[in-house]
């Protein structure tokens, strides 16, 4: 299912379904640059399967881009409305930005 046939609803919780996601997130909204799983892991400690699952979701929803180069690498989709609010939302209560 492509987020273009999901309800706001379905995004949403496919977006936010786990802890692990919101650390994605959390990690790719705080690079300036594309990142890679290895350095996905290191940011957020999750292990490098959870991270690919996560990231399959994360991108077919929309929030994050993926780029094959040498490596796949990950970025955060600025574009994406939802993206926005919710990087606005964590930076509002200090969930960005904090150590």
């Amino acid at each position: 299912m492509s987020s273009e046939t999901m309800s706001s609803r379905e995004i949403i919780e496919t977006g936010l379904g786990s802890i692990g996601k919101v650390k994605i997130i959390r990690a790719l909204a705080e690079e300036s640059k594309l990142a890679t799983i290895y350095v996905l892991h290191k940011k957020t400690h999750l292990k490098r399967e959870d991270i690919k699952n996560n990231l399959d979701d994360l991108v077919r929803i929309g929030w994050v881009t993926q780029s094959k180069y040498a490596n796949v690498m990950y970025g955060i989709n600025r574009e994406n409305e939802y993206v926005n609010k919710l990087i606005e939302f964590f930076n509002d209560v200090g969930y960005i930005g904090q150590s």
